[in-house]
């Protein structure tokens, strides 16, 4: 009886923390209060900063509610979870919970009580913060754009945006090549149709200019400094893997959006949007703009 009750508990707490992995996943940002309900000042103790740091390490990209915002998290409250910290502390230990809640003030997760028996009031806190903060760190949080319904509106947009554009260009080819164009994968190529009808018509030579569309981001591609790399599919994942050790230096998500996923590199925090062109080409998001890694044929 005590034998089954054991693996009934350890079923349940298995499906509970894959659950709250995923929901954990599904928010961009995380929100740190400067002042918790029971301190007397602001980052008393240098407790928020501690919290803001722990959340940092673990992979999350955290502000302080008064720092400036994000411009989607500006306009979408929900893509963010607030952070609280609940003191229940008695005379002989310091004991803190860690809670973190949506936009609609539900309780998306909530820690194990970390404790501390230390006198000090610093060291207590700090000591109990990090064991609960446990919990959270077994989490393995990555991002995956769950619920950020603006930004998966954005990225529908930004895969139909094309198609206005090629209808106004192809008009101009004759009628007799359009059924041979089984695929308009880009503007560029719609521009290169339009040279190809003029070239024609001079009687010049013109070279084939029109490329498979490549649907699977499984493949090598050339990376900067890691030369020729490759994706290839996991349980739920993509490995993004070069080098001579073969080194897995990024893992990408899906999103709703069949050309466009999440990338994350193991060397930063924060995730990036990452493009399949129609080439089968990558167009990564990147501080100092947009990086292309070709594929390797």
């Amino acid at each position: 009886m005590n034998k089954s009750f054991s693996i009934s508990f350890l079923l349940i707490f298995s499906f509970s923390i894959l659950f709250a992995q995923k929901s954990i996943n599904s928010y961009k940002y995380i929100l740190v209060p400067n002042q918790f309900e029971f301190q007397k000042s602001p980052n008393q103790y240098q407790l928020n900063s501690l919290t803001k740091f722990l959340f940092e390490r673990a992979g999350f990209t955290v502000f302080f509610m008064d720092d400036t915002l994000p411009d989607d998290l500006a306009h979408n409250s929900c893509l963010a979870l607030k952070t609280s910290v609940n003191n229940a502390s008695s005379f002989l230990s310091t004991k803190l919970r860690i809670d973190l809640s949506d936009c609609y003030n539900q309780v998306v997760f909530s820690t194990e009580e970390g404790k501390s028996k230390e006198k000090d009031y610093k060291m207590a806190y700090h000591e109990a913060l990090r064991n609960a903060f446990v919990d959270l760190e077994n989490l393995k949080y990555a991002y995956m754009g769950v619920i950020a319904a603006d930004e998966k509106i954005n990225a529908e947009k930004k895969v139909k945006i094309e198609k206005p554009a090629v209808a106004e260009i192809v008009p101009i080819v004759a009628i007799k090549e359009v059924p041979e164009i089984k695929d308009i994968p880009s503007m560029e190529v719609a521009k290169q149709i339009v040279i190809k009808e003029a070239n024609e018509a001079k009687n010049e030579p013109v070279k084939s200019f029109v490329t498979p569309v490549v649907n699977s981001i499984e493949g090598k591609y050339f990376v900067d400094k890691w030369g020729e790399c490759e994706i290839s599919a996991k349980e739920d994942y993509y490995a993004f893997v070069g080098g001579d050790e073969k080194f897995e230096f990024a893992v990408i998500y899906k999103t709703a959006v069949p050309n466009l996923f999440i990338i994350k590199w193991a060397a930063f925090k924060q995730p990036r949007l990452l493009e399949l062109d129609s080439r089968g080409n990558l167009k990564v998001e990147d501080e100092s703009g947009d990086k292309i890694y070709k594929r390797v044929q």
